[in-house]
């Protein structure tokens, strides 16, 4: 089997287009729904992305050291976005996977702020009005990451539903028919997806250290007022409480 070219991998991400756009709707259908399951505490629906954010934290937080970060993120998406492209096989399980992830996605970004680590940090509470000031470089990184990083995700779950309408339409379902389309799938795949990956992936981890350098939130136990600290509560032996000076001690008329 001749290996394809690359410009046989654009016209194959070309004629996914469309099916990139019904992952995209979705996707964005299960964005929707976050609000609604957050909002009621379903709990089960919740259960999975929140426990994600919190194993990803606890390998990576509170520093947050970038190569670390890197290569997190990097590996994560290109074996996830590989088993979404290539789950065809299994029919209908891609657009499945374009409405789930768009659901735990709208689950983390509402209640990311509240998930908390062992310790009882939370590394992603919203920031202050006053610690939101990091240069625009951070803005547009976190732009490139929606820019490259959505529209792969789309495209790979795309060609997945396209292996599984023609799987379920023309067949057979086999070994060498599976094969010959996940061939070029995957071409497509380490010649252009992968490296849209590891730059989306360069492009989230500056993201994250210029929000951690010019926009993290204080650790919890931090953030005590002036006057939180200079406050004495009274107990029960009476010490704590102003005692009178003697200008003010009674009985001296």
């Amino acid at each position: 089997m001749a290996i394809p070219s690359f410009s046989a991998s654009l016209r194959l991400l070309g004629q996914h287009l469309w099916l990139g756009a019904i992952a995209a709707v979705l996707f964005a259908a299960g964005v929707g729904t976050s609000a609604p399951v957050v909002k009621g505490n379903v709990r089960w629906l919740m259960a999975l992305p929140l426990w994600l954010v919190r194993k990803v934290l606890s390998l990576v937080a509170p520093d947050f050291p970038p190569v670390r970060v890197f290569l997190l993120i990097f590996s994560f998406n290109a074996v996830m976005v590989c088993l979404y492209m290539l789950s065809g096989v299994l029919v209908v399980l891609p657009a499945a996977i374009a409405f789930l992830t768009g659901l735990n996605i709208g689950v983390i970004v509402l209640k990311a702020g509240d998930v908390e680590l062992p310790s009882g940090e939370r590394p992603l509470a919203p920031v202050t009005a006053e610690e939101t000031a990091a240069p625009p470089w951070v803005g547009l990184c976190s732009l490139a990451v929606l820019v490259l990083e959505l529209p792969s995700f789309w495209l790979s779950v795309g060609m997945g539903i396209g292996m599984g309408r023609t799987l379920a339409t023309t067949g057979p379902y086999d070994w060498p028919t599976i094969v010959s389309l996940a061939s070029p799938r995957l071409h497509a795949y380490w010649m252009i997806i992968l490296p849209v990956l590891f730059v989306s992936a360069l492009a989230e981890t500056a993201a994250i250290r210029g929000h951690i350098r010019y926009g993290a939130a204080p650790p919890i136990g931090e953030e005590t007022s002036l006057e939180e600290t200079q406050r004495v509560e009274p107990d029960d032996s009476g010490e704590g409480e102003e005692k009178p000076t003697d200008e003010e001690q009674p009985g001296d008329q």
